[in-house]
């Protein structure tokens, strides 16, 4: 064989070699990448489908017709717009009435129809007035509307010269009347 004939065939056979190594490589990223895609299964979901939106450290201030102005602090929450509803964890609202008197309600959860600006606070709910008035109890409701905070569950209401505990509470921001609606016991110091 001549020289020239055999550098032909070396040429031919590593041309053959690199396309072969190619083909191989490409083989074995698609397999890898296939793998690891069939081992991670489903995405992540990091909301649910009906969630619109949603936010840590989240920080709400809306100020309303009647004047009273809201400030919503809270962990984590998420809007879904097509209910004008707001979900909150860890939640702190701050209502101000209109001649700058403030309220400071806690709670786990909280939440807010936006439409109407009915709230319903659930889970550890503590009442803070700014004279130091403190109201306890597992769920509280807000109605925007009659621009009254109560609820059917026992409460406990103390200050430094009382203590109330009852079951059901309904407190008026118009008029600053509180009725508490049954089983009734209080202690005066």
């Amino acid at each position: 064989m001549t020289l020239l004939k055999r550098i032909r065939l070396d040429k031919r056979a590593a041309i053959i070699i690199a396309v072969i190594v190619m083909v191989i490589s490409v083989a074995t990223a698609v397999m890898v990448m296939e793998s690891k895609e069939s081992s991670q299964g489903p995405p992540l979901r990091i909301m649910s489908d009906n969630v619109d939106l949603q936010v840590k450290d989240i920080n709400y201030t809306d100020v309303g017709d009647s004047g009273l102005k809201w400030e919503i602090k809270a962990d984590t929450a998420k809007y879904v717009k097509s209910e004008n509803l707001a979900m909150f964890d860890k939640v702190r609202v701050k209502l101000v009435m209109e001649d700058g008197r403030a309220i400071i309600m806690t709670g786990d959860k909280a939440k807010l129809h936006t439409d109407t600006k009915d709230m319903e606070i659930s889970g550890n709910v503590i009442i803070i007035s700014e004279k130091g008035d403190r109201l306890t109890t597992d769920i509280l409701k807000y109605s925007g509307s009659e621009q009254r905070i109560y609820t059917e569950a026992i409460i406990k209401m103390e200050n430094p010269r009382m203590q109330v505990m009852g079951r059901g509470m309904s407190l008026s921001l118009k008029d600053e009347d509180v009725a508490l609606l049954s089983r009734v016991k209080a202690n005066i110091k």
